[in-house]
């Protein structure tokens, strides 16, 4: 019998099983089956949809390899990592702090960020790099045009403004089509 399986389905369990490397072979055997199950008999476009309410494969293996240390025998239990909810709070925190208290608005923020769930480890380091590359970036251009005579003192300050709302905005946009957990 021909396999039917969209091409779409096959390459989404491929990146799935290559990131779920890293797990217990039973807990990889067992999400690797549950999502091939869903998965199976759909068509393509049926498929993709389904694959995007599950989100990425690597959002999927972090939070399966965050449950089983949570649950691992013979380790101290740890909190669990908050949910959307807490995601949801972290962005505003970001956006409204840093708009209204710059400084420790913005750290909070950051803070909130780094703590829950929505975002994989690399998108919270870029959350907490990219300001400091923007704020070097600006007094560059601020160096520049006072060196040749332009003024320009007043970009650092609105640069300090919209960096983090912008960054709030961008990982709120990341979130969003992440599968999320009751």
């Amino acid at each position: 019998m021909t396999d039917t399986t969209p091409e779409i389905t096959t390459t989404y369990l491929a990146q799935l099983d290559t990131e779920l490397d890293q797990l217990p072979t039973e807990l990889h055997r067992d999400i690797l089956a549950g999502i091939g199950e869903e998965l199976r008999g759909l068509d393509a476009g049926a498929a993709a949809a389904r694959i995007q309410q599950l989100g990425d494969p690597v959002f999927i293996a972090a939070e399966a390899r965050s449950e089983a240390q949570v649950g691992a025998p013979g380790r101290a239990t740890e909190m669990p990592i908050p949910g959307r909810t807490f995601s949801i709070v972290a962005v505003v925190v970001l956006i409204a702090g840093s708009l209204l208290v710059p400084i420790v608005g913005a750290l909070a923020g950051l803070l909130f960020v780094s703590q829950a769930r929505a975002w994989t480890r690399q998108e919270k380091t870029a959350a907490w790099l990219a300001p400091v590359g923007i704020a070097l970036l600006a007094v560059v251009a601020v160096a520049v045009m006072a060196s040749a005579d332009l003024g320009g003192a007043h970009l650092v300050v609105l640069v300090s403004y919209l960096v983090f709302p912008l960054e709030g905005i961008a990982l709120a946009i990341r979130a969003r089509h992440r599968a999320w957990r009751p």
